[in-house]
């Protein structure tokens, strides 16, 4: 029998998962379908639902297993898992309803502020802005409705950052876990908490705070945290923060993959502050937009590999630039533009909203196009009801 290595042994690192061959060390790879929805507050969550429109509209919605989401990405996740049951599909898989049931409230929620209004809520003694924000997410969109309601397919995970161990939450209806603490199978959580945890950007909108007592959490396999204070509460913030693309599930468990980015890349400054708090602000930008490009660069390695198929459109790509015959109409200005509105969750005008829905809908056309999983569109988003 060969020697176990301890997970502490960084030689080990090299082999774990290496008898796979997969570039990813995937252990759990299916055939099966993921769709990630990144992160970018009410841009990300405006954009998402132009992609999905798209999606729909192609009959590719009832051909996904997994939908993982991060921060604005989880708002309209979460909401489309509330929705999923009322969608009417009919025999070519289009949703007939998908506008009226899924799509019109979630601009209705887009024109609510709810950030200023749970900062300043904050200011109040015993009170947090991260119980202000569940709450208009469970007034507005989830109406109690917890992790047990939602389908179990496709498969909807929900992803936040541990602050107390610097890893990853996983949220379905399924489990729950962070693989350091332990995992919690069939989780009673409300979705508004979760989404909210998911979508808590730091400082002034996270930690939400989810107590772990009332679950049965149990340890898993690497859990060397599996101790108090970990097992008591969950500690958390947005998800983007480990992984803005909502990457992690998806990669390890499906060979198709769809990513619809709505992250922005951190612009060029040619003089840039020297300030001390200018310069922390700009260097944790840089930080975050390398951790992106290094997971885009392995899902764009594993996909060259053969490994996986991909398809993959952001926010500032304009379709023309995807290389497809008759790309829908959406110029490069217009992708800067939709890319260069805030993340803020305050109001959106419902010409901002058309923009980014716009240039959502034209990235997942260009995009599937591309990989040659859909049929070229004969309907542009202005074209639509």
């Amino acid at each position: 029998m060969s020697e176990v290595l301890p997970a502490d042994d960084i030689q080990s690192l090299f082999a774990i998962n290496g008898a796979t061959g997969d570039f990813l060390q995937a252990r759990k790879l299916e055939h099966a379908v993921g769709l990630c929805l990144s992160g970018g507050g009410y841009r990300a969550m405006i954009y998402h639902v132009g992609a999905l429109i798209r999606l729909n509209a192609a009959g590719y919605l009832p051909r996904l297993d997994e939908i993982a989401s991060v921060s604005g990405g989880s708002i309209t996740a979460g909401y489309l898992a509330l929705c999923w049951p009322r969608l009417l599909f009919d025999e070519n898989g289009r949703a007939e309803n998908f506008l009226e049931v899924f799509a019109a409230p979630l601009l209705r929620f887009a024109e609510q502020r709810i950030d200023i209004r749970a900062i300043l809520y904050s200011f109040l003694p015993g009170c947090s802005a991260a119980d202000s924000i569940v709450r208009a997410y469970d007034r507005h969109l989830f109406q109690g409705v917890g992790l047990q309601d939602i389908p179990e397919r496709p498969r909807f995970t929900f992803m936040a950052t541990n602050l107390q161990t610097g890893s990853g939450w996983r949220f379905s209806r399924h489990y729950a876990a962070d693989y350091r603490v332990g995992i919690i199978e069939e989780p009673s959580l409300p979705l508004a908490r979760v989404v909210a945890a998911s979508s808590a950007f730091p400082p002034l909108l996270s930690p939400v705070r989810i107590d772990l007592r009332a679950q049965k959490l149990r340890p898993a396999q690497g859990a060397d945290l599996h101790r108090k204070p970990f097992i008591d509460e969950a500690v958390l913030t947005d998800g983007g923060v480990y992984d803005n693309l909502g990457l992690e599930r998806i990669w390890k468990r499906c060979r198709t993959i769809l990513v619809s980015n709505a992250g922005k890349s951190i612009p060029e400054v040619g003089r840039p502050t020297g300030r001390w708090m200018g310069q922390m602000f700009r260097t944790l930008g840089i930080i975050q937009q390398q951790a992106e490009n290094s997971r885009r660069r392995l899902l764009f390695g594993a996909a060259n590999l053969g490994q996986r198929h991909v398809a993959y459109w952001d926010i500032a790509t304009a379709p023309a630039q995807y290389g497809i015959q008759n790309p829908l109409p959406l110029t490069r200005e217009e992708a800067l533009a939709a890319a260069s509105l805030r993340t803020r969750l305050n109001p959106f005008s419902p010409e901002e909203s058309r923009l980014l829905m716009r240039a959502g809908y034209a990235g997942a056309d260009a995009a599937m196009r591309a990989r040659e999983l859909i049929a070229e569109s004969v309907t542009s988003f202005d074209d639509l009801p």
